[in-house]
């Protein structure tokens, strides 16, 4: 079972309908920081320290992050969804893997979906 299905299938979504390169190449590269946590988190019957889980975690936030750009996160700050992603960002520790899914992917779905689409251009 997938860690992060929520946050692969908006990434998935990204990939697919950005028309332009640069997000195609970002959302590849979060779907790869997804397949990393995944394998990394499920070694070890998910008995992960909390210091490699939370890298894990910062990674992936950094991935979700610069697929969404940094710009438009900025500009979309009264987002309730990019307001728990950056509330996210900015803790010491993050939160479990199914709350950061669940986080990530609303921000990238915010992002990316086709009603969101007309938000500072959705690539």
């Amino acid at each position: 079972m997938r860690l992060f299905r929520k946050t692969r299938a908006a990434a998935e979504y990204a990939a697919l309908h950005a028309r332009a390169d640069l997000t195609r190449v970002r959302a590849a590269a979060l779907l790869q920081e997804l397949a990393a946590c995944e394998t990394a988190l499920a070694d070890g019957n998910g008995r992960q320290s909390a210091a490699v889980s939370a890298a894990l975690l910062r990674s992936l936030a950094i991935a979700v992050r610069d697929l969404a750009g940094p710009a438009w996160l900025d500009a979309s700050a009264d987002d309730p969804d990019v307001a728990a992603f950056t509330a996210m960002q900015a803790t010491a520790s993050p939160p479990d893997p199914g709350v950061a899914d669940e986080i990530c992917s609303r921000v990238l779905w915010a992002r990316f979906s086709p009603a969101g689409a007309h938000r500072e251009g959705a690539g």
